[in-house]
């Protein structure tokens, strides 16, 4: 379960990643407004989001592709508890339009809180529903000798 859900956070985090690195830096303010946005949404994404963004990517992929599934479980916890964590101290710490509270550089916005809330979420329950084991044998799955 948690090599699945590695592999699409995979994709996911590609995407929010690279876009990250070209939607800007929401240190610069213009008009009143931070940038870092994507249209009308308010991202405020900033460099060290895009690095911890990375970090995540780089753990979802070795998960996704490479992993035992002990650790592979192991992992997809420590990243899922990574954007729990990230998400109740953005709930409780919300970014402002012009970007001016921020915790070492990472701006949190409601989309970002409720983004990082849900896959958080759900890569620990992914975690917790990984087998670690071939699981019984079967007429289906024979024991191996």
């Amino acid at each position: 379960m948690a090599r699945f859900y590695a592999q699409i956070c995979t994709v996911v985090f590609l995407i929010v990643t690279i876009g990250g690195f070209f939607v800007g830096n929401a240190v610069t303010v213009t008009h009143g407004q931070a940038v870092g946005n994507v249209d009308g949404m308010q991202l405020h994404l900033t460099y060290v989001r895009d690095i911890v963004d990375l970090v995540l990517l780089a753990a979802f992929a070795y998960v996704g592709f490479l992993a035992s599934r002990r650790i592979g479980r192991i992992v997809t916890g420590a990243a899922g508890g990574v954007l729990l964590v990230l998400a109740v101290v953005g709930f409780l710490y919300v970014d402002t339009d012009r970007a001016s509270r921020s915790i070492l550089d990472l701006h949190f916005t409601l989309a970002f809180n409720i983004f990082d809330l849900v896959v958080g979420a759900v890569a620990v329950l992914a975690a917790l529903g990984t087998v670690e084991d071939d699981g019984p044998t079967s007429i289906i799955r024979p024991a191996s000798s």
